[in-house]
């Protein structure tokens, strides 16, 4: 059976046009990017605060927001990027931008609606005490003594202190594929 195409040479056309809007690619990084960081006398890393609550630390547990985000949203991430890129005009950065727009969203929603495990005792005074996260080690010895002596504070919410975490989530997209 035999079957004809009409129209070839405009159909290629048009193929060659569009894979040249995408021959180079791109990506989107998603996450606490290399900028961000605390107030703080160190200049920590968002991102290394944010490993540890992942992952959990020695007098931590995990809160795992980041691998929840993933597992919830993953699947949606291929065709929203499909569907942006047809609404782009296969414009790959625009369309990596607006679905690491999304990613982010997603993100933020995960530290604000997750359910992890509460805070320890401690860290709802020191949140109490120190609302943006600046204390000093005597405030941190101090806060120790005053617990043990019975103190308390009200629950605070976990993964929220500063807002700097939630505040610091990003994108960036980058031409070419990802080299790391």
């Amino acid at each position: 059976m035999a079957v004809n195409f009409n129209g070839g040479s405009k159909l290629k056309a048009a193929l060659n046009k569009l894979s040249q809007k995408v021959k180079d690619g791109g990506h989107v990084r998603v996450g606490y990017l290399e900028g961000a960081k605390y107030d703080d006398e160190k200049h920590t890393p968002v991102a290394q605060v944010a490993a540890w609550d992942e992952f959990g630390t020695p007098t931590a547990p995990p809160r795992p927001f980041m691998r929840d985000t993933i597992a919830k949203h993953s699947d949606q991430w291929g065709d929203g990027l499909g569907k942006a890129l047809k609404a782009t005009d296969y414009d790959v950065n625009r369309a990596l931008a607006g679905v690491g727009s999304i990613i982010v969203g997603q993100i933020i929603d995960q530290i604000d609606e997750g359910s992890y495990q509460p805070n320890a005792p401690l860290t709802n005074l020191l949140k109490d005490r120190f609302p943006k996260g600046d204390y000093s080690t005597e405030d941190f010895l101090k806060a120790v003594h005053d617990l043990k002596n019975g103190a308390d504070a009200p629950e605070g919410t976990p993964l929220n202190w500063s807002d700097r975490m939630r505040n610091s989530t990003a994108y960036e997209v980058k031409d070419g594929p990802d080299e790391s």
